[in-house]
This record gives C-alpha cells, sequence and structure tokens, in this order.
C-alpha cells in the first residue's frame, strides 16, 4: 500500500480525496491534518466516515508524521501549500497540491494572479501542471522521476480551468480557432466551490434561490485558463509543435464565473472563434471531439445533439463534453459538465497522482453518477 496524507483534511476538497481514497486499491489514509480542528476524530465532523474511519484523528498542518508519508494531497488554500511543500519534498514525499500555487511554471505569473510573492520558487521546477487529458506527457515525465527517486509535485488544474480545458482544447488543438480573437468563458458553479468556511455569498439564505456572477472584472482563474489555451493555440499554429524552449502568450479569454443554488457541479459554456481558413462542420467538429478523447477512461464526448449536465457527471472524477458549430456567426460552442469537487478537484488529484505512481490512471476513479 501507498501510505498517504492528506492536509486540510475538513475542508470539502480534503474530504472528497479521503472518501475516494476509502476504496482506492493502493492509497492508504495515515495521517490527516487540520489546523483548526486538530484532536477532532474525522467521523465526529463528517459522520459518513464512521465504520470506515473511525480511528483517524486529526493533526496540525506542522505535524511530523506527514514526513514518513509517500503522497500528501494538500487541500489547504492558496499561500499555504508552498509554506509546508519545502519541507515535504525534503523528507522525499511528493506532493500533489490542490491549490494554486504549484500551477504555474512562473513565479511571476502565480505573483500576478494572486497578489502574493511565491514562498517557494525554487520547487516550480519539480511541478507540473495536473491536468491529465491535455498535460499527460509531462505527468509521464514526471512519473519516470518519481521512479528514480525524487519527491516531485503537482499543482492540479482548478475546479473552473479544467471545465474549460476540456470543453475547448479540442477545437483549439485541431487549429480550428482564431488564435487573435477573444475567447469567452461562461462558467457555473455549484456553492462548495466557494469551500467550507461560510460567508455572506454562501449563506443559505443567499445562494439558494440565486444565481450570480462574481468576480470581475478579472477573476484569479483567468490567467490560468489563457495560458493554457495559449500553449494548445500555440501548439495549432506554429510548425514546432510543443517546443519547451518557446513561453506561448497567453490567448484573450474573458472569464465569468456563476455562483448557483448547487451543492456540486461546474457547467462551461466556451465560445470559440473560428479561423479564416477553417472550414468544418458538425459532423467533422465532433469527430475532432471523440479523437481527443477516444483514449480517456474519463471524460467523455457525448453523442451529436447531446449536452452535458452537472447531474450526469455528479460525485464523479468524469466529465461530459460537447461542441457545436454557429456558422452563421461562425463561432464554435463548447461545453463541459464536471464535479467541482470531483474532477475540478480531489478526483483529479487522485487521477494526477496515479500516474506519478504508475497505477491505472483511473484507479478508484471507476464510480457513476446516480441516473439523471
Amino acid at each position: 500500500m501507498i501510505k498517504a496524507g492528506i492536509m486540510g483534511a475538513t475542508g470539502y476538497a480534503g474530504a472528497e480525496v479521503l472518501r475516494i481514497c476509502a476504496s482506492h486499491p493502493e492509497f492508504e489514509v495515515a495521517v490527516i491534518t487540520s489546523d483548526s480542528e486538530a484532536g477532532q476524530q474525522i467521523a465526529d465532523i463528517y459522520p459518513a466516515f464512521h465504520g470506515v474511519y473511525d480511528n483517524l484523528v486529526l493533526e496540525p498542518h506542522a505535524t511530523d508524521s506527514l514526513l514518513s508519508c509517500d503522497v500528501v494531497f494538500m487541500g489547504v488554500p492558496h499561500k499555504a501549500g508552498m509554506l509546508h511543500a519545502p519541507r515535504l519534498v525534503e523528507a522525499g514525499v511528493t506532493c500533489i497540491d490542490l491549490s494554486a500555487d504549484f500551477r504555474f511554471a512562473h513565479a511571476a505569473d502565480y505573483e500576478a494572479a494572486y497578489h502574493v510573492q511565491h514562498a517557494a520558487p525554487e520547487l516550480l521546477e519539480r511541478a507540473t501542471f495536473g491536468q491529465p487529458e491535455t498535460n499527460r506527457a509531462a505527468l509521464d515525465e514526471l512519473a519516470a522521476r518519481h521512479a528514480a527517486g525524487e519527491a516531485v509535485i503537482v499543482g492540479c488544474a482548478g475546479c473552473y480551468v479544467t471545465a474549460s480545458i476540456l470543453a475547448a482544447t479540442p477545437a483549439l488543438a485541431a487549429g480550428f480557432v482564431n488564435p487573435n480573437a477573444p475567447i469567452i468563458v461562461d462558467a457555473i458553479s455549484g456553492i462548495t466551490g466557494a469551500g467550507r468556511k461560510p460567508s455572506a455569498r454562501t449563506h443559505y439564505c443567499s445562494g439558494d434561490e440565486s444565481l450570480e456572477a462574481y468576480g470581475l472584472p478579472l477573476h484569479r482563474h483567468q490567467p490560468e485558463i489563457a495560458l493554457s489555451y495559449g500553449r494548445t493555440l500555440s501548439d495549432a499554429h506554429t510548425p514546432v509543435a510543443g517546443d519547451a524552449s518557446v513561453r506561448p502568450a497567453p490567448a484573450h479569454v474573458i472569464f465569468t464565473p456563476h455562483l448557483a443554488p448547487l451543492k456540486r457541479g461546474i457547467l462551461a459554456t466556451v465560445y470559440l472563434p473560428l479561423a479564416k481558413d477553417a472550414e468544418i462542420n458538425d459532423a467533422s467538429l465532433h469527430r475532432a471531439y471523440e479523437k481527443a478523447y477516444a483514449k480517456s477512461n474519463l471524460v467523455t464526448a457525448l453523442p451529436q445533439g447531446v449536452w452535458p449536465k452537472t447531474g450526469a457527471v455528479a460525485g464523479t472524477a468524469r466529465a461530459h463534453v460537447n461542441a457545436s458549430l454557429n456558422p452563421n456567426e461562425r463561432m464554435i460552442v463548447a461545453m463541459a459538465a464536471i464535479d467541482n469537487l470531483g474532477k475540478g478537484a480531489a478526483g483529479q488529484a487522485v487521477q494526477c497522482a496515479n500516474i506519478v505512481f504508475g497505477l491505472a490512471e483511473d484507479a478508484g476513479l471507476g464510480g457513476v453518477a446516480c441516473a439523471s
């Protein structure tokens, strides 16, 4: 068994990692942490864990118990992960970070998006962006380094970012999209995406029966989406695709997030202007999506005319995608539905850890949503 720790196990994402690991064939959770609830049993906070984790007691984040783990899932807010990662890596522990601290290859990009100085920029070269369907080659390289004995870091993609990437990447990679035109991303999230700590916005009386946009004019996930789209566009429109020495320019992205009265789920709708020379129809567009995800165990390109919905992926690490062509406006409308705590956070973190440890990518992640 692979000894796992979970930092921030009482947060929604951390608790979801714990739930997934309860039925994982290889990851055995030995250490869980929470500074605010240290000393309590996790089953007293989440009754679902009675009979599963009855004797698992929360320790402070700084506990030395984490140093004996093979892998630590860091479900703590941004700014916290980069403070704890150095001592974990030094002890030989691989880190799977669910926050934003290791998503960017360059500290300057992180600092511009989050308005805080990166506390461990020297570790960024050990880190790889954790979005398996679109960054698999880099994760495989990370797995090789791990197999050679190196403690490595995965900076898992954000929930909005994951849905936005999965919706748009097949069209971007096929060269169908104008690289110079703005791409519009409208995304709707369930309230668990705001974290466990309550606020005026997430209070039941504020969130129920209401839908609102927030984080305008420049949400902090926008740069992550723009950089990812920019890399894919660069590969699609330059003669030498994937040249690591070239740092692609970010795409032009207008991103508007919305909060919906759902517990969990994200639906992203992406409007992609066609390239001037793109001659496609719905059938060829759909073939591009089917081809892009043909080998994926967790992402499904739905049949033509069937549109993603959050209920069909709730509680899972799965994603549903589809796209349609608006020929009059020369625009592709692409959609993705994910569970923000599943494929958008904990499920994707476990998927990345599976790859790094040489396991089946979907180990422990085979569940499907309740029929809907």
